[in-house]
């Protein structure tokens, strides 16, 4: 067995950017196990007269659609996402290489898998590294998430809002049915993406592969969210077929990069689920983003800067097109064996229901050894609702900012820390402590 840091588990997709330590045939064991016991305070929503605040046409008060809550919990990847993967390389001569890798989401809390309850959720591909460049089929990270990875000083964790446009879209982290190319060139990454169905099912909801609290088991009448383990089925339609891109420069205290993402959602309708049948609000027909970002490191002082924009649009049949801003900024300090946080979001509907979410998180790891830490998280998101629109199909009325509205439509596949979710036009804080070990 060899053990690798967690940053080097985070990016075990690209081994022809962190580089090839093999000069022969091997197979390394590697993951990070993230898990703490947290206090998530959710305020009393304000969604009178919105979807989340009616029952059939009836409005209910707030206090009953969306009370105010403390839950105390044991909660899974609060600064890591935890994961266990395989990945091998045999070193086949004159340059070349065979690669692959297994690698799988995991829930310390219960046991479970993540990623939809996936057995190799994260990633499950094979390649072959060239002279000029590797080429990897099978489920992979997306362009847009490798960038985030290479950017962030928080490693895409729960607590970690410096990833909050990424989660926009789930397409945007892992893919179905990718076929990908990089190539390396000094300090210079470039990646391209296309998958035949990167995970869009024939409808789009916030069901799951297991039942939930608010739905049930996904199935054909439900629909199931985006990037649901059954919604990477070709179709002869087109239906899911996704690109992307990523340019990134790397140097010893310097990163600076940009990536883009589209999907086409071919059509399919976008809702509710009510009872074991999807109410439509919507009928999608594809998304795409943007995203650029720097992160720099001060020579001599331990203090890394990070700052990220990204900006992602939902084309929908008719006129709302809900477009979704997004600024992040981390500052991370070492002081000795201890590494300080402070992560800034600011993400909104720029146009859609104009609401708002903005959220501080402050961060403290002790870094017993590069592979074991202790750690707490403090912050919170604030939600403001904005403007209170219907759905072009069934004119439900509803309203909110992008974390309180695209969890219940099925764009995010894990609500805000660990799944504690937002109240609509409420504040959200979350206090943890916590445990990381990487393998």
């Amino acid at each position: 067995m060899k053990r690798t840091a967690a940053s080097a588990a985070c990016l075990s997709a690209l081994a022809l950017i962190a580089g090839h330590a093999c000069a022969q045939s091997s197979v390394t064991i590697y993951g990070t196990l993230d898990v703490g016991i947290d206090r998530v305070e959710k305020g009393e929503g304000n969604v009178q007269g919105t979807l989340f605040g009616v029952r059939g046409t009836t409005p209910i008060p707030n206090a009953i659609a969306s009370p105010e809550s403390t839950s105390v919990r044991v909660s899974p990847s609060h600064t890591r996402q935890s994961n266990i993967g395989f990945k091998g390389v045999e070193d086949l001569g004159g340059g070349y290489r065979g690669l692959f890798v297994l690698e799988g989401g995991i829930t310390l809390d219960n046991g479970g898998l993540a990623n939809d309850g996936r057995l190799f959720g994260r990633q499950a591909y094979v390649g072959l590294t060239t002279p000029v460049g590797e080429v990897k089929l099978g489920r992979q990270a997306s362009p847009m998430l490798i960038a985030y990875y290479l950017v962030t000083p928080e490693a895409l964790g729960s607590t970690d809002l410096f990833g909050a446009g990424l989660v926009v879209n789930t397409l945007q982290t892992f893919q179905d049915n990718q076929i990908s190319y990089a190539v390396k060139q000094g300090p210079w990454t470039a990646i391209l993406s296309y998958a035949t169905n990167a995970g869009v099912g024939s409808g789009i909801s916030a069901a799951r592969a297991a039942a939930t609290a608010s739905t049930p088991v996904a199935s054909g009448t439900t629909g199931q969210i985006i990037g649901g383990a059954t919604a990477g089925a070709e179709t002869a339609d087109g239906r899911g077929k996704a690109a992307g891109a990523m340019l990134a420069y790397r140097s010893d205290n310097l990163t600076a990069l940009g990536s883009f993402h589209r999907n086409n959602f071919g059509d399919v309708p976008v809702g509710v689920v009510s009872g074991t049948t999807l109410v439509p609000l919507y009928v999608a027909e594809s998304f795409r983003s943007y995203m650029a970002s720097v992160k720099y490191i001060v020579p001599g002082t331990g203090t890394t800067l990070a700052v990220a924009g990204h900006q992602g649009k939902f084309d929908l049949r008719g006129n709302a097109d809900p477009k979704v801003r997004t600024w992040t900024a981390t500052l991370k300090q070492a002081v000795g064996l201890v590494d300080l946080s402070l992560v800034l979001l600011d993400t909104r509907f720029t146009n859609f229901t104009r609401g708002r979410d903005r959220g501080i998180m402050l961060g403290a790891d002790y870094n017993f050894s590069k592979r074991t830490a202790f750690y707490s998280r403090v912050g919170g998101v604030n939600d403001k609702r904005g403007n209170i629109i219907a759905g072009s199909v069934t004119p439900l009325p509803f309203a909110g900012g992008p974390g309180a509205i695209l969890v219940p439509l099925g764009s995010q596949e894990v609500p805000l820390f660990s799944g504690a979710g937002q109240n609509v036009d409420a504040r959200t804080t979350i206090v943890s402590l916590g445990v990381r070990h990487a393998f």
